[in-house]
């Protein structure tokens, strides 16, 4: 994977006490969890491509109905 700018990541207030809580008691093993459930599926969602074009239906199967006339 080629990451060639920064990657911002927004965190809800119940991510973030979950993160400070993590932070004080030290646990090793919740902190490799929030990273798997939290953080990968964040970054993920980010490095993922944006802008689809209309003909690619896969991406979201009603996205293209907004595009089509109506006989």
């Amino acid at each position: 994977m080629n990451v060639t700018k920064k990657v911002v990541v927004e965190f809800s207030p119940l991510e973030v006490e979950r993160l400070l809580a993590i932070l004080m008691d030290d646990d090793r093993e919740d902190a490799f969890l929030f990273l798997k459930e939290v953080l990968e599926r964040k970054i993920k969602d980010k490095l993922r491509p944006h802008c689809v074009p209309v003909f690619e239906s896969s991406y979201n199967p009603k996205q293209k109905d907004k595009f089509s006339k109506e006989s």
